[in-house]
């Protein structure tokens, strides 16, 4: 700082004695970009659920649904109000505007021998689901979507709207339980949900 006085108060006497220069000025500009992407959880943990579905129903990636909430011991599909739901939730990353797209595989759950078939007379083969997802605390995301199709798919665009952040996501599922008129054909059932984030 002493040396810097020194310089300034030397220059100061000069310019006295001389006369004054010209100046010149120059700027420089600096930039930087940083790479727009997004991230979805790896690891899937149980959240929530309600009506008798319980954390250990929930593991790696798979919600197994117990049969007591399925079916009656007819065979018949449980016709109630009641919901049958889960939530999992996982830590995501995002730093821009982005594209969510969910696609379910079968359409809800399916028998899984009669996907893309029929069943054989007199029996059901299909329970439709509900399916959410979203960033936790935001209402950013799909609500309540009821595929009803093999391969249907919907999507959400964030728009410009501020960037998530680093933030949760969660995934909810619904088994509706509609009323059925006959027997489920027995066998596993199942509905793969792919969930997709993009960026533009």
């Amino acid at each position: 700082m002493k040396s810097m006085l020194s310089i300034l108060g030397t220059a100061a006497l000069a310019t006295l004695a001389t006369p004054a220069l010209a100046q010149s000025n120059a700027s420089v500009d600096v930039t930087g970009t940083a790479e727009a992407f997004c991230t979805l959880p790896t690891n899937w943990q149980f959240a929530s659920s309600t009506n008798n579905v319980s954390s250990s129903q929930f593991s790696g990636n798979t919600w197994t649904i117990p049969s007591s909430l399925f079916v009656n011991s007819s065979g018949v599909g449980i016709n109630s109000s009641a919901e049958v739901a889960i939530r999992v939730r996982g830590q995501g990353a995002c730093n821009t505007s982005h594209s969510i797209t969910l696609q379910s595989t079968n359409g809800g759950l399916t028998h899984a021998a009669s996907v893309g078939n029929t069943p054989p007379p007199g029996f059901e083969f299909h329970r439709r689901m509900a399916y959410n997802a979203n960033w936790r605390d935001t209402s950013w995301g799909i609500f309540n979507w009821t595929p009803t199709t093999a391969g249907a798919s919907t999507t959400y665009d964030h728009g410009v709207r501020p960037a998530p952040g680093l933030r949760d996501f969660d995934v909810r599922m619904e088994l509706y339980r509609d009323p059925t008129t006959a027997p489920m054909l027995a066998g596993a059932y199942n509905d793969n949900l792919i969930i997709t984030i993009s960026v533009p």
